[in-house]
């Protein structure tokens, strides 16, 4: 049984029936006891236990913030490590595709292929161009480079690029 009946006088009274209800403190653990009378109830059997519980929730309460922080930051982090290696491992032009982009005698074989009536340039068509020339430049084989060249001067007339 957690209470039991204690007589209390006051000065000038008669004994009267007190009963006291006994709790522990969640800080230090201590049993205390209190009157069972109306009104709310001590959780702690200080202010000393109270104020270490109070220190212990704000304490709680940083490395909670300061935890999510450090989540937050990784994750930024390794959202911008991913976007590097993506930016640094580009695919190859044919991923995704069945087949490779077109060999240098591809390309060279379409050079006598007539204009299409059109002469609005796709969207990827200056793209194209500065990639045709900049693979002339870099590429070691003058068949190559010359295909390449040839193509890219095609697009420019055709254009107007």
């Amino acid at each position: 049984m957690s209470c039991c009946a204690t007589p209390a006088r006051r000065r000038g009274e008669r004994a009267v029936d007190v009963r006291v209800i006994y709790r522990t403190c969640p800080t230090c653990g201590a049993r205390f006891g209190q009157p069972d009378d109306p009104g709310r109830k001590r959780r702690f059997c200080s202010d000393a236990c109270k104020q270490a519980a109070y220190r212990a929730r704000k304490r709680e309460r940083e490395q909670a913030r300061q935890r999510a922080q450090d989540d937050a930051r990784r994750q930024g982090e390794e959202q911008a490590r991913r976007a590097r290696d993506r930016a640094r491992h580009k695919p190859p032009p044919h991923a995704g595709t069945s087949r490779p982009a077109p060999a240098a005698g591809a390309v060279a074989a379409t050079a006598g292929r007539t204009p299409s009536t059109t002469t609005r340039p796709p969207t990827t068509t200056p793209g194209r161009y500065y990639g045709l020339c900049a693979k002339a430049a870099s590429t070691g084989f003058p068949e190559e480079a010359d295909a390449c060249r040839e193509k890219a001067e095609q697009l420019r007339a055709k254009y107007g690029l």
